[in-house]
């Protein structure tokens, strides 16, 4: 996972919510808070789970509860969208592009431009 990619996920949630398409950007906007988290994580020699809430879990225990919590209804809101019936209204996509640029805004003071390469 690279910063770069979360970086140009996150763009692409931008243009899916401007365009309509809320599933998309709800998923896009998880994934690039995801793969901002693991390189950080693995800076700190922590090894990535695999399963969501572990993930969480452990980004908590690093002092970011609020964001921990972020990445937590980040991931609520991409299960509505990849898995369940129900369509991701523009308010949770809206909502979860900001939780995510929140999440990317906040971890690329420690992480490298290239890091998690």
């Amino acid at each position: 996972m690279s910063v770069e990619k979360a970086i140009r996920l996150l763009e692409e949630a931008r243009t899916d919510l401007e365009v309509g398409n809320y599933n998309k950007s709800a998923s896009a906007s998880y994934f690039s808070a995801r793969m901002m988290v693991e390189p950080f994580l693995r800076s700190r020699r922590l090894s990535i789970p695999r399963r969501d809430d572990k993930l969480a879990n452990l980004f908590e225990n690093q002092g970011f509860k609020e964001l921990s919590n972020d990445l937590r209804k980040l991931y609520d809101i991409r299960k509505k969208a990849d898995y369940l019936g129900k369509f991701v209204s523009r308010e949770e996509a809206e909502s979860s592009l900001v939780r995510a640029e929140g999440i990317v805004k906040a971890l690329m003071s420690h992480l490298r431009p290239d890091a998690g390469r």
